[in-house]
């Protein structure tokens, strides 16, 4: 049985217009006062994230695979900078999510689905969790 875990996509429209010009399809800016309100107010790009977690990784910690979202629009304002709801298809197994909860705060953190329960947990237990399915693997 799969779980679905919904997100908020804070600033989805900056996100994806960074996107774009990374990939060359646009070269200048859509809107000039909207770039300088952007660059005024300082803000950080965060892009939104959830990782299956797969094993211990050198370099970055933590082994992980990017889920793939869908995106729902249909409760997004105008501009596309709220209202839009990300969801995640999630199988069994541990999850490390990078969520941003207003335009200033985001969270990482981790959560376990079993069946159709999606239940927060802490680092240790993620840990602890690879120290044992590693063992069992040997």
């Amino acid at each position: 049985m799969k779980a679905v875990f919904e997100m908020e996509l804070i600033g989805d429209d900056r996100i994806e217009y960074e996107r774009a010009k990374r990939q060359g399809r646009i070269t200048r800016p859509v809107s000039l006062h909207r770039e300088i309100d952007w660059l005024r107010g300082q803000r950080r790009l965060i892009w939104p994230w959830v990782a299956r977690i797969t094993g211990i990784d050198e370099r970055y910690g933590l082994a992980r695979e990017f889920v793939r979202c869908h995106k729902d629009y249909s409760r997004a304002n105008s501009t596309g900078s709220r209202g839009i709801y990300a969801y995640y298809i999630l199988g069994d197994g541990i999850y490390e999510v990078n969520q941003r909860e207003s335009w200033k705060r985001t969270r990482r953190y981790f959560i376990r689905v079993v069946e159709d329960k999606i239940t927060e947990i802490s680092r240790e237990e993620v840990l602890e969790w690879l120290n044992t399915s590693s063992a069992s693997a040997s």
